[in-house]
């Protein structure tokens, strides 16, 4: 199967190749490039639009870890620190440490700017 998309991101792009999507490609992909990923597809290779492979290396890998991963869109939705801490089984102390890591390893100003590079790098 060929996907075609408007954009993705690095995450989602490693999500559907995981899914067995043979091929990912750019709605604004010009038609020699469809032609060639097809064509790469009939031959039983998996194709990957250069533009969004690209911008996958340029993300580099996801420095959160996987706890991390679990209390960011917690926190994005909005929920207290307790109730993240209560719903993971967590203490609030651990909650506010995992938080101020994400602010770290993300290079955000405060927990809001984390979570938007978090959210735009496609690590949630």
């Amino acid at each position: 199967m060929l996907l075609m998309m408007a954009s993705t991101t690095p995450e989602r792009l490693r999500r559907m190749l995981d899914l067995h999507a043979a091929g990912v490609i750019s709605t604004s992909a010009p038609p020699d490039r469809l032609v060639h990923g097809v064509r790469k597809l009939v031959r039983g290779q998996r194709f990957v639009d250069p533009e969004f492979a690209l911008a996958a290396l340029d993300a580099g890998a996801n420095p959160l870890t996987p706890r991390e991963v679990e209390v960011l869109p917690l926190a994005a939705d909005g929920t207290p620190t307790r109730e993240i801490a209560e719903r993971l089984c967590l203490s609030a102390a651990t909650v506010r440490n995992h938080l101020s890591a994400i602010t770290r390893k993300t290079g955000g100003r405060n927990r809001i700017d984390a979570i938007r590079i978090a959210t735009e790098s496609g690590w949630v």
